[in-house]
């Protein structure tokens, strides 16, 4: 009984934690989190790409990061900011 307790109580926390995340206009406010979406949506490769601010920061800039790295030679200069 205890086990199942503490499972369920770790499983509520973590979904809980998750829900509470920042958003990137929380976290960058809006012109920052603008930019970061413009820069997303133009070298993403996805069809539904997370470029969004209502997303976390983190995941627009993992996004921005593969697409740069996908475009190579031809990857704007603004990749060069995200580690590409």
């Amino acid at each position: 009984m205890r086990f199942s307790l503490a499972v369920t109580t770790f499983f509520a926390l973590g979904l809980t934690t998750q829900a509470w995340a920042a958003t990137c206009l929380q976290e960058a406010g809006p012109e920052d989190s603008k930019t970061y979406v413009e820069h997303c949506i133009e070298v993403s490769p996805a069809t539904n790409p997370p470029c969004n601010a209502e997303n976390s920061c983190q995941m627009i800039w993992d996004e921005i990061a593969r697409g740069c790295s996908m475009l190579g030679n031809d990857a704007p200069d603004f990749c060069e900011d995200y580690g590409s």
